[in-house]
């Protein structure tokens, strides 16, 4: 990731927000933020609104961490929904898009 990640916390939820690529060579770092996040009581959401691109292995992490039903994705492009359907994981996306 570029710029590494945003985790912010509110009332209401908290928000793990990265920027610039996920590929593999991100993957570890992004993990080790998504368990981070995990860390944290109530709702969870994936801001997906500032990456680039996402490759299999930061889609398989994603999807692993929205199986706690605690986390929801939202902000992410075209292209990243276009990689999670060509990997047959479409469905760990909501159906709307910002």
């Amino acid at each position: 990731m570029e710029q590494c990640q945003e985790l912010s916390t509110s009332q209401e939820h908290s928000t793990l927000r990265p920027v610039g690529d996920l590929t593999i060579f991100e993957a570890a770092q992004y993990h080790e933020d998504l368990l981070s996040l995990h860390q944290h009581d109530g709702p969870l959401q994936l801001d997906l609104t500032d990456v680039t691109c996402m490759d299999s292995s930061c889609v398989q992490l994603t999807v692993a961490a929205t199986r706690s039903g605690r986390l929801t994705v939202r902000g992410y492009s075209h292209a990243i929904r276009d990689k999670f359907e060509q990997i047959g994981f479409a469905q760990f996306l909501p159906t709307y898009e910002l």
